[in-house]
């Protein structure tokens, strides 16, 4: 299985930076910096890209062989500082587990549980990631787009809308 990759706007920001090294190392994600990179580059493989909004990481992009699949309208917390070591990350949540986590119900079939220092904790539209129990950084989700898998390039995936989701009901109003 190849690695996810994670990749950011050409010039990203310091906060967008420090989110996507964050995010890349919880995840035990592969973290590109494009430079002058072109986006074809990575047109074989599933990657995640960060864009930002006035300097600040505001949508998460998720791309398979080219296409653009889903994308995530997010508003983060401060990042802390933490060692983050490689193992498997436990979601606790039904709704978001869009990054590929060992879903928590899983570790109910086990007779002993395992311990897994890294989770996310799903709390209605709030992502926490979280290390041997201590806030890594929080992931608040605006909106979600889905697009269509059958589409010949990610241009023509963002003509086509076919899939909103309001998270909640002060929000279900505005478009994002």
């Amino acid at each position: 299985m190849r690695a996810m990759i994670l990749t950011t706007s050409r010039k990203p920001s310091r906060k967008t930076r420090s989110f996507a090294k964050a995010l890349s190392r919880f995840m035990d994600w592969r973290y590109v910096q494009r430079g002058k990179m072109s986006f074809r580059e990575f047109e074989s493989g599933e990657l995640w890209m960060i864009s930002e909004l006035k300097g600040n990481p505001a949508f998460l992009s998720f791309y398979s062989n080219g296409k653009k699949l889903l994308e995530l309208s997010i508003s983060i917390s401060n990042i802390k500082k933490a060692e983050i070591g490689r193992g498997e990350v436990v979601y606790f949540g039904e709704r978001y587990n869009f990054f590929g986590a060992l879903p928590a119900n899983l570790l109910e079939k086990f007779d002993r549980k395992p311990y897994f220092p890294k989770k996310i904790v799903e709390n209605e539209n709030e992502l926490t990631f979280y290390i041997a129990g201590e806030v890594i950084f929080k992931m608040r989700i605006l909106g979600i787009r889905r697009f269509d898998q059958n589409q010949q390039n990610p241009q023509e995936a963002l003509r086509v809308q076919l899939h909103r989701e309001p998270l909640d009901q002060r929000k279900s109003d505005r478009e994002f």
